[in-house]
């Protein structure tokens, strides 16, 4: 957009020597209320958290020392990493939220089922991450048990509602479920658990659209939003799970049959 107002001449100075870096941020909101607005609409309270990466390439010149920014090349991965595993493991907490009737992500997060299938979705993620970057594996694990304490502050007031709201885009092929499912059959992770926050959404985009809850509405979904078709394992094993929420399963029945999947996909390899 700035390029376009531009001469040529302003062109090349404007590229030898404006850098606009692009951050990943990850620091939670909660809802300004009037006592965090102290009066001042612009004030805005956040949660303690002060990790910035940013774009290490995007620098021109020397790249300057502040506090808790982290340059890094490539910047995908902590874009990906954002998507893939913050929002994943967020999304994927809420689906199971609102299937079970509970209201804020901190009651979710301490409901063990759904803390054992969103942790474990996000370790799918982490290890696709791990082997598609070289990102030491290590440094991502500590990454999700970071995001799952956080998941779990009450101060923050963080709804299912909100968290799983529009899930026509949190479906969409390379989003939050969908995306991180297929890096993973890429990289040859099982996406085991991913598929059941991916059949979690499906649910819910149904059930808010009143359509019927077969699998055919199911299927018809997975094509339109989320380009998943015949033929794909994805969709397969995405339709499991979701007949499985259809039929009103328990989380505990949800959990066991995605141990199954997980356990025929690595058994031939541990």
């Amino acid at each position: 957009m700035i390029k376009r107002h531009l001469n040529e001449r302003e062109q090349a100075w404007f590229d030898q020597n404006v850098g606009l870096v692009e951050a990943s941020i990850g620091r939670m909101v909660p809802v300004q209320t009037e006592e965090m607005k102290a009066g001042d609409a612009l004030r805005v309270c956040v949660e303690r958290y002060g990790f910035l990466p940013v774009d290490r390439d995007a620098f021109r010149g020397e790249i300057p020392q502040i506090r808790n920014m982290v340059p890094f090349s490539p910047f995908d991965f902590y874009i990906r990493r954002k998507l893939y595993i913050h929002n994943l493991g967020h999304a994927t907490a809420a689906y199971l939220g609102l299937y079970t009737g509970k209201p804020l992500i901190a009651d979710v997060i301490d409901e063990p089922e759904i803390l054992f299938l969103a942790e474990s979705a996000m370790l799918e993620s982490a290890e696709a991450l791990s082997k598609k970057y070289g990102v030491a594996l290590p440094e991502i694990l500590r990454h999700i048990s970071d995001l799952l304490a956080r998941f779990a502050n009450r101060s923050l007031g963080d709804t299912c509602a909100r968290v799983g709201a529009d899930p026509v885009r949190k479906l969409a092929a390379s989003d939050r479920l969908i995306g991180s499912a297929r890096l993973c059959l890429e990289q040859g992770v099982s996406p085991a658990y991913l598929c059941v926050g991916a059949a979690g959404a499906v649910y819910q985009y149904l059930k808010e659209n009143a359509k019927e809850q077969t699998p055919e509405q199911a299927k018809a979904a997975l094509a339109q939003l989320a380009s998943v078709v015949d033929g794909e394992a994805l969709q397969a094993q995405i339709l499991a799970y979701y007949e499985l929420f259809a039929a009103g399963e328990s989380l505990g029945g949800i959990r066991r049959a995605a141990q199954r999947v997980k356990a025929a996909a690595v058994g031939g390899a541990v």
